[in-house]
């Protein structure tokens, strides 16, 4: 993982694909011409403001034919900068993104179980710690336990998840040591609005953002959000600042991936994209 210069990347463009149509019905699920293919996942997210009909930035992974990530880049199209670039090597059940910063593959459901990573990813010296993820039968995300390497099995902060109906609905992060929150998410759902392979939405997810949408964090929510409220909280359960984003203009392709949809308000960290209109490419197996 590194930082780079600011240079022209004029590989990564500001559309989806020519063959994308979008219609003006508010949350439409008109779909539109465009066939996806039958087993797919996002590869790319290019996010706009349409407003000033601005391009803001895009992240796109690159992924071979065996379904593996070999690149990962993020772009600021408003200052012609790599923001971010990792190239991933996987080592049996470890994928590496840096010496000392990996995931923890499971050899039979192929879900992350662990995240190794820096306190501070910018400080190859900064305290290490472990994030360990707790799946359902049905492989959903039920839990995370955040771990100092230097204090292996004592919990500093916890994180649970709840799901109503398929589809997570709260998130609690607590302090392990005093009970105290620390942060906590609310989501709602178009209930006619069943996306295939979609955005995971894990409200904690404020390190290693980028690599949270190429990764096979478990089963994702059954229909497509439509807003997202995040409260972080200073000791004692008082709310300190909250961040509300709110989903709309779904254009889904006719096998019914998400071709584009606009997220407005606040940005959220465990999105790696910014408020305005998400536009999304796929890598089909």
């Amino acid at each position: 993982m590194k930082k780079l210069l600011p240079v022209l990347f004029a590989a990564i463009v500001l559309t989806l694909s020519s063959c994308e149509k979008e219609y003006s019905l508010e949350n439409s699920t008109e779909p539109s011409d465009l066939i996806v293919g039958a087993d797919c996942r996002i590869s790319k997210i290019v996010y706009t403001d349409t407003a000033a009909k601005l391009g803001l930035g895009s992240i796109a992974a690159t992924i071979n034919s065996l379904d593996i990530v070999k690149n990962i880049t993020r772009f600021d199209s408003i200052s012609n900068t790599i923001e971010f670039i990792s190239d991933p090597l996987i080592t049996n059940d470890t994928i590496y993104v840096t010496p000392d910063e990996y995931f923890i593959v499971n050899a039979t459901t192929k879900l992350i179980n662990k995240l190794h990573g820096l306190t501070d990813p910018t400080d190859p010296l900064s305290p290490q710690f472990d994030l360990v993820y707790n799946y359902s039968a049905s492989a959903y995300l039920l839990s995370k336990s955040y771990i100092l390497t230097s204090f292996p099995g004592l919990p500093i902060f916890t994180y649970t998840y709840t799901y109503t109906g398929g589809n997570l609905t709260h998130m609690t992060g607590i302090e392990v040591l005093t009970g105290d929150l620390i942060t906590d998410a609310d989501l709602s759902y178009y209930s006619f609005i069943f996306p295939k392979r979609f955005l995971y939405l894990l409200p904690d997810d404020l390190q290693y953002n980028e690599y949270n949408q190429f990764y096979n964090f478990g089963t994702r929510s059954l229909n497509a959000v439509k807003k997202m409220t995040v409260r972080n909280y200073d000791p004692g359960n008082v709310v300190r600042d909250s961040l509300v984003s709110n989903f709309s203009n779904y254009i889904m392709s006719r096998d019914t991936y998400v071709l584009s949809v606009q997220m407005a308000g606040d940005d959220q960290p465990c999105i790696p994209a910014r408020a305005g209109k998400l536009s999304f490419s796929y890598k089909c197996k």
